[in-house]
């Protein structure tokens, strides 16, 4: 179970105090949703620790349930929770294309969402599965702008979703005569490279 706490004070500094004090904790060591009205300042707050006891105990119990033995790692950076899995069976656990894993993942936030009332960012990953997709598909757009460079051309890639998008906008970061545009309405949104010259 994760505790949920609240805190209101005058400001946003005497509010982190107060809270800081009560539990006994450093301000790394929570999450904290606030909400600011005319005078008064309001906290929303859940320790790390106990946000990762729960995706624990959730993932354990769930490989249970699928009679696979999951053995994890959690880690926190920036509020978000990265969940490693390894397990005796990882086809199972990862499913048709990802499709186990990210139902995993959804029933994860939702759970989190409804003991905290926050929304929660946690990625999943079985066994490297999507750190290797990721690559594949950096490789496919390094060389799709590769192209776009030696033939001067545009490319209009097929739609994908804003995680896909950031990627690629990042990644045409480090090429020079290229540029990159989103266009489009959800959920046939694409991203164009566009050739810029010298």
């Amino acid at each position: 179970m994760i505790n949920v706490y609240k805190y209101e004070a005058e400001d946003e500094e005497s509010c982190y105090e107060k809270c800081i004090e009560d539990l006994d904790v450093y301000s790394s060591d929570i999450i904290v949703e606030a909400e600011e009205s005319e005078n008064l300042y309001k906290m929303t707050v859940v320790k790390k620790e106990e946000v990762m006891n729960y995706i624990k105990e959730f993932i354990k119990q769930i490989g249970k349930d699928m009679n696979v033995d999951i053995q994890l790692e959690v880690r926190e950076e920036e509020n978000i929770f990265s969940v490693t899995m390894v397990s005796n069976n990882n086809p199972i656990l990862i499913g048709k294309e990802g499709r186990t894993m990210n139902a995993i993942q959804l029933l994860l936030k939702q759970a989190l969402q409804n003991q905290t009332g926050m929304m929660i960012h946690v990625n999943l990953d079985a066994s490297n599965y999507r750190a290797k997709k990721v690559k594949r598909f950096e490789y496919e757009i390094k060389n799709i702008v590769r192209e776009v460079q030696k033939t001067k051309t545009d490319a209009k890639l097929d739609p994908m979703n804003s995680y896909q998008r950031r990627i690629v906008h990042a990644l045409l970061s480090d090429f020079s005569n290229v540029t990159t545009e989103s266009v489009g309405e959800e959920p046939n949104r694409c991203v164009v490279i566009k050739y810029i010259g010298e």
